[in-house]
């Protein structure tokens, strides 16, 4: 057996293979055992907490009429307008411009399959406004 506080040991976390690491006695990097490392995980339950308030706030933003239903999907899926014009292969300043209701409701079919086919929904969920529940699946 190693020198050191731990022995290595695999943990399973939401379904992944996670693994820590230590410095042992004599300096050297080690696997540690245990079920998992408390302070990742609350970073991670932390950062969840967070986006699912951006995405209520988005929401509620769309809700209001401020912002098209794209806002909420770029939200969900935690895209910036320029990460989603790159995606769509649009420049930036048309992404921002479908952002508000006006534009986005001017859209053509083509523009709109282009998202839809990134956020993998249908067009018409787009050009009717409907906002799934996308996050229940973390996307």
């Amino acid at each position: 057996m190693h020198d050191t506080t731990s022995t290595s040991r695999h943990s399973v976390t939401n379904g992944l293979q996670t693994i820590s690491y230590l410095q042992n006695r004599k300096g050297i990097i080690e696997p540690i055992q245990g079920d998992g490392w408390a302070p990742v995980n609350d970073v991670n339950r932390q950062a969840w907490l967070e986006i699912e308030k951006k995405v209520h706030q988005s929401k509620q933003k769309v809700t209001s009429g401020r912002f098209s239903c794209l806002h909420y999907y770029m939200t969900v899926h935690q895209m910036t307008p320029l990460l989603l014009a790159r995606s769509t292969r649009q420049p930036v300043w048309q992404v921002l411009l479908h952002l508000l209701p006006l534009f986005f409701n001017r859209l053509p079919p083509a523009t709109l399959e282009k998202y839809s086919a990134l956020f993998q929904i249908a067009p018409q969920d787009l050009q009717e406004g409907r906002m799934h529940s996308a996050l229940d699946s973390r996307c």
